[in-house]
């Protein structure tokens, strides 16, 4: 342990001395690490592009070394990777630190009936949202800034067996994370937390029988669709989900200010990129699924929505009720949508789901 400790103490101390000795005049290297593998669609992908695009917006000034999930430390680890100042920089999600902040899955949207991304964008930047994703990780060492990426509308799950009912979650193991896996505890399944990677061979072994994940294109890329045979949409627990951010705070408070509005706007250029790429992949890998003989793809109900939605809202309310902060946050979406909604709604063409 006092190995580790050392060594880890070490990584940290050459990472400073780099920062100083080079200079803000010549060069500012900065070590990144994402939570998910190098390649991934719209996880990983954003955070490279974010990196190059800082590269040629400070003239080569600012590298950033970006090193894939597990590389350096494993993939759930970033968030205080990032506090001790092992890793200058995290890219991940939100919705991993739910033990440590109950409210995070909030910042990640990750609850049924969430924020659509055009109310999310509008939340984070112009609500108070980004506000308040700082202030949740107030007394670490950690910075939020804006997302470097956003995922659209999930798949609801991919199973062995049709799920045609919430009855027939009733038992099942279910691979998901945060309130959505409450919710399905609610409705009598057994939830599984597992990472992307593990997810598959889960699937495969029958240690799960179900899972939810990503997006067509991201679920397209681990292969689900080769083990499950149904695939039910659309994700309704997680209708968008901002990939976040993370600096250390002693690292970003000794950036050049000029250094800090150009990395501030590579990461806005970057989700923006990552949004229009997302919505065109997203739509290959659906119609891929289609395509498939053996894969049955179904819509949720009207009525299994409808019943979705209210054992969520009966969960979040359990939560704010312990949890002030959590309360806060839940409050203040709901406010922002109550804002835009009565406009949103006059101009915008019906979705394929209720709300």
């Amino acid at each position: 342990m006092r190995r580790k400790w050392m060594i880890v103490f070490f990584v940290f101390f050459l990472s400073g001395a780099m920062f100083v000795t080079t200079g803000y005049s010549k060069k500012i290297i900065l070590r990144a690490q994402s939570s998910y593998p190098a390649g991934l669609p719209q996880l990983y992908a954003p955070a490279k592009h974010f990196v190059d695009l800082v590269y040629k917006l400070t003239d080569g000034q600012v590298e950033i070394k970006l090193y894939p999930g597990g590389a350096i430390v494993p993939p759930k680890q970033v968030f205080d990777a990032v506090h001790s100042g092992i890793l200058d920089m995290g890219f991940t999600w939100a919705g991993w630190w739910q033990g440590k902040f109950p409210a995070a899955p909030l910042f990640g949207n990750s609850y049924p009936n969430g924020l659509q991304m055009y109310e999310m964008l509008g939340w984070i930047f112009n609500g108070g949202g980004l506000k308040l994703w700082n202030e949740m990780y107030k007394g670490y060492n950690v910075v939020v800034l804006p997302p470097y990426g956003m995922l659209g509308i999930e798949d609801f799950s991919w199973s062995k067996k049709p799920i045609k009912s919430l009855k027939d979650f009733k038992g099942l193991k279910f691979r998901t994370v945060g309130i959505w896996g409450k919710c399905l505890e609610k409705l009598g399944a057994h939830v599984v937390s597992l990472a992307g990677g593990e997810v598959y061979p889960a699937l495969e072994r029958g240690v799960i029988d179900a899972c939810e994940f990503a997006t067509p294109a991201i679920d397209k890329k681990l292969g689900f669709q080769d083990i499950c045979h149904y695939l039910t949409v659309p994700g309704i627990h997680e209708p968008c989900a901002p990939l976040e951010t993370l600096m250390n705070k002693r690292t970003w408070n000794r950036l050049p200010e000029n250094i800090k509005e150009k990395i501030k706007v590579a990461l806005m250029s970057s989700c923006f990129w990552a949004i229009n790429k997302a919505l065109k992949q997203d739509a290959d890998a659906m119609k891929f699924f289609l395509s498939d003989p053996d894969l049955h793809v179904s819509k949720l109900s009207p009525e299994m929505i409808k019943k979705i939605t209210k054992v969520g809202y009966e969960v979040m309310s359990n939560i704010a009720k312990k949890h002030p902060f959590f309360a806060k946050v839940w409050k203040s979406q709901i406010d922002y949508r109550k804002e835009v909604e009565p406009y949103a709604s006059l101009i915008r063409l019906p979705y394929p789901y209720g709300r």
